[in-house]
Order: structure tokens, then sequence, then C-alpha cells
């Protein structure tokens, strides 16, 4: 019984040293290489094991997709491990780029080499090829692209180099040629790449082309939309890091290098934002002309671009001048999926013609407007033009005298605009044809907003010429939007500044007491001198 419990027990710790033997023993593939050139070559890699055993190599070949490949050959594909002897080996590989390969920008080619072992298993390691550069040509010419600025415009949602989905980023680029030779037919290429995909979210592409002379720049602006005209559909996209990439490509003129091709090229990263809970209005569109009276048809795209499902969503459309409270109800949208609207909208017969803007607010199921982290709500503005069929505003003008009327005085005129027609109308006030008599006017308010029947007064002021005489006329012009609605000529009489000592007339008011009391004595003085004279011929 005993030796039947060693047997067990010795087993058991063969067993035991066995498998740590095993699970130490491990290929270790080392090189002094960390790239390989683009064009054929060769490199050397050491394999090392510590266990005596045979191990296998091989690398893969290389396709571009299009045909070429890279094929690689080992000294040795097989080689056999000696520990009492030496336990590393070293193996040279030679590689061939075939012609015309296409090492493309921004993708990663690596040669993997795999090393299979009786005893130790697999190991890997893999050599990249040096990436490629965005331009495809040296700079010989000595161009200088700049990115010069990057923002998005005024009706997005994101904030310079951070974006959200459909907002229009605009990129200013600078191409200066610094060199000592025009540079020819010079092309201006962009693209926009997802560092997450590893693709082209919008594909490089010809934006521009021009001739520029040595010691010249242009200035260009690019203009892009991330929306669904993108190469990479709307539900790939990524929260992360963008690459804006440009490039200016032409053919230098005379020199040394004339005739040869020259490159430059810059980059400007970006970051695509992501909110949980964010939806958004997309492709609005209304008439391009709609009547008075008639109906009106409005539609757009709504996109949940948040990385949450949304519940019970619902839009509002509003204008106060047109009487628009429109709500229409959306309902739920997934993560990344839209639904369209449509709203037919019943404009009023007596409105003015002009542009009007309709402002479009998408709520959440809690009766809140969807904001983003910078607090911008999802709101859009909504241009509908009317014209055509619209009742004529009306209105009357009086007016009379409130002081004032003498040469080179202020004259104040009271006028009194009244809505005459059946609606509430909104009113423009201009004053006119008073150069030749007044030197300057003004209106105590330009516009008025009356209902059917009101009336308000406006006071016009006027700086009245020196030289000014006689009867004289101005106009007071009432508009609504930019139809001139009355044009009243106004009737002022303008008298001659009266002489006045005390800044008034000589004999009106207070002065009639003082020119009173000034008379009497006048008179008495004239008394006591008839008396005084009467008395010395005495």
């Amino acid at each position: 019984m005993k030796t039947k419990t060693f047997n067990l027990l010795f087993a058991s710790v063969f067993a035991l040293v066995f498998l740590i033997g095993f699970s130490s023993a491990t290929i270790s593939l080392t090189s002094p290489v960390t790239t390989l050139s683009q064009s054929s070559g060769s490199f050397d890699f050491t394999v090392s094991s510590n266990q005596n055993e045979t191990i296998d190599l091989s690398i893969p070949s290389i396709s571009d997709g299009s045909g070429h490949t890279i094929i690689f050959s080992l000294s040795s594909e097989e080689i056999t491990i000696d520990t009492s002897v030496e336990d590393s080996v070293l193996v040279t590989v030679d590689y061939v780029v075939e012609s015309g390969f296409n090492f493309q920008f921004e993708k990663t080619y690596a040669a993997k080499l795999n090393a299979t072992g009786s005893v130790s298993g697999e190991a890997t390691r893999t050599f990249n090829f040096e990436g490629s550069s965005f331009c495809e040509f040296s700079n010989q010419g000595d161009l200088k692209v700049t990115v010069k600025d990057i923002k998005v415009t005024s009706d997005s949602f994101g904030k310079d180099n951070k974006w959200f989905v459909f907002d229009t980023v605009e990129v200013k680029v600078e191409i200066r040629n610094s060199g000592r030779e025009d540079i020819e037919d010079v092309v201006l290429e962009w693209g926009l790449y997802n560092t997450q995909s590893k693709k082209w979210t919008i594909e490089v592409d010809e934006e521009d082309e021009f001739d520029i002379d040595k010691g010249d720049r242009e200035s260009i602006t690019i203009t892009f939309k991330l929306d669904d005209s993108m190469d990479e559909d709307l539900e790939d996209l990524s929260k992360g890091k963008y690459i804006f990439y440009v490039r200016a490509t032409g053919e230098i003129a005379d020199g040394t290098h004339e005739g040869e091709s020259t490159c430059a090229s810059d980059s400007e990263e970006g970051e695509l934002m992501l909110e949980n809970n964010f939806v958004v209005l997309y492709n609005l569109k209304a008439p391009e002309v709609s009547q008075c009276g008639s109906e009106a048809h409005i539609s757009g795209d709504v996109w949940n671009i948040g990385s949450k499902d949304q519940e019970d969503i619902y839009l509002k459309i509003y204008n106060r001048e047109l009487g628009i409270d429109e709500e229409i109800q959306i309902g739920d949208l997934d993560s990344f999926e839209s639904t369209d609207f449509d709203l037919i909208l019943q404009l009023p017969e007596d409105i003015v013609e002009k542009a009007y803007y309709l402002t479009i607010t998408v709520y959440n199921e809690d009766n809140k407007v969807y904001k983003n982290k910078d607090d911008k709500e999802s709101k859009s503005s909504l241009q509908l033009n009317v014209q055509g069929n619209c009742a004529v505003a009306k209105a009357s003008v009086t007016a009379v005298l409130e002081s004032g009327g003498q040469a080179g005085k202020e004259m104040i005129v009271k006028a009194t605009i009244k809505n005459t027609g059946k609606k509430t109308s909104s009113y423009s006030l201009n004053i006119g044809g008073y150069t030749g008599w007044a030197s300057s006017a003004t209106l105590d308010k330009s516009s008025l907003t009356l209902n059917a029947g009101q009336s308000e007064d406006v006071l016009l002021t006027f700086n009245v010429k020196r030289d000014a005489l006689g009867n004289n006329l101005f106009t007071l012009d009432v508009l609504s939007g930019n139809e001139l609605i009355v044009s009243q000529p106004v009737q002022v009489e303008i008298t001659k500044k009266k002489f006045s000592l005390f800044g008034g007339n000589l004999f009106s008011g207070e002065n009639k007491y003082v020119w009173g009391i000034g008379l009497l004595n006048l008179i008495l003085i004239i008394l006591i001198i008839v008396i005084a004279i009467r008395i010395s011929r005495r």
C-alpha cells in the first residue's frame, strides 16, 4: 500500500515538473530593425529558445488589393535549437516589393513573422513598413501649405475643432511659394480621415487649381458639412479624433527642377463630439415663395445624433406675426435613427409681404429643449418668403404745430398715426422734404405697431434755419414692410424772429408789467423836467 502511494506521489511530481518545464519553454524573436523600407531590401532577426526543439518560420506575402504583392524569402524556414551547443540562430529575410505596389496613405503595411516550435508553441513578431506621406512628390519647389484657422459656422452646434454631426466646418488654408521659381497648375486637394475606422470619412478630392508666382501666396477657405453626403455613413461615425489633410501639388516652371512636380501638405485634428441625449433638425425646407392666404408646406428631418435612444420627441413651430404656434409629435428614435416630418401652415390674408422666420424647437419627453454640453439649444430658424395676394395695410396721418415756428429756433410738430385697416400692422416712419428750411429733423419714434383702429402720437422736432420764412412743407412717409402706405405733406409757417431783450416777445407775458412801470417812470421824469424848467424861468 505504501509502495503504491509512493508511486502515485512520484508520478504527480514528475508531471508537475514536466508541465512547469513546458510552460517555461519560450521562443524569442529579436531584431535591430524597427521599420522596413517601401523599396525591396532585407533584414536579419535572431530566433532563441530555452528548449531543444525544431522551429518552423514563415512570413506571408502582402497584397495592396490591386494585384501587386510583397514577397518574403527566409534564409532558413526550419531551424533546430540544441541548447547544449547554442540557444539562438540568426536568420536573414529578403523581400521584394513588386513595381507599382500602392502603399496607401494612413494604411499600415506589416510583415508578420510566424515561429512555431515543436516544444514551445507559437510566437510572432511584426515589422511595419514606413508610412506614406500625404504628398506623393518631394518639395523641390519649396511650397508651404498651412492650415490657418478652422471653425464651425454660426448655425452649427460645435466650436472650433470640436464638431457635431450636421455641423458646417470652414477651414482657411494658406499656400505660399517660398521658392525661387514660379509654380504652375497648382492643384489643392483635401480629405477628412477617421482615425477610429481607418477610413476616409470624406475622400480626397480637388478643391481648386491656380498658378502661384515666387514670393506670392494664396488664401482659400474650404467648407464641408458633416452630413449624409460624406463617403462614410453617418451611423458608422464614432466619437473621437478626425484629421483634416490638405496638400498643394504643382509643376516647377523654370530652373534646375523645371517640369518636376512639387508638393507640400498640412493637417489639423478635429474631434467629433457625441452627446448621450441630443436630437437635432436637418434638411429643413419651405416654399421659395408663398402667397398671403395660401398654404405653406414645411418639411424636414429629425435626427437622434446622441448615443442613447429617445422617447416622446416633439417639435414646436412658432412665429408671432403669422400667428403660428404648432406642435408636432415625432415619437421615439433610436440612436442615429431619423424620421421626417411635414406640416401645412395656413397663412393669413392680411399680412405684409416680407420674409418671416419660423422658429422650430426640439423637445424631449420631459418637455425640455434638447441641449448639448455647451448649452446650445436644438433650435433652428426657417425663412418663409411671403409675396403676392396680400391685403394692403392702411393708415391716416394728421399733424398740428406743438410749439415754435420762428426762424432760427426749434419747432415741434405732433403727428397722429392711425391704423385705418382691419388688421394689426407695423409701420416705419420717415421725414423728408425739409432740408430747404430746416437743418435737421428727428422723430421720437421711428416705428409703430398698431391694432386695427388704434392711433398713436409721434413728435417731430425740426431745427429751423435762421433765414427761413413763410409757408414751408415737409412730408411724413408711413411704410408697412417695404411698401409706402401714406406720404402725408404738412405745411408749416415760419415767422421772423422778434427782437427781445429777454429772449422772448418784448411785449408779451410778464414783460408787459415791466414796461408799464418803465413808461410810468418816464412820464414822471418828463413832468419833473417840465416843472423844473418853468421854475427856472421865473
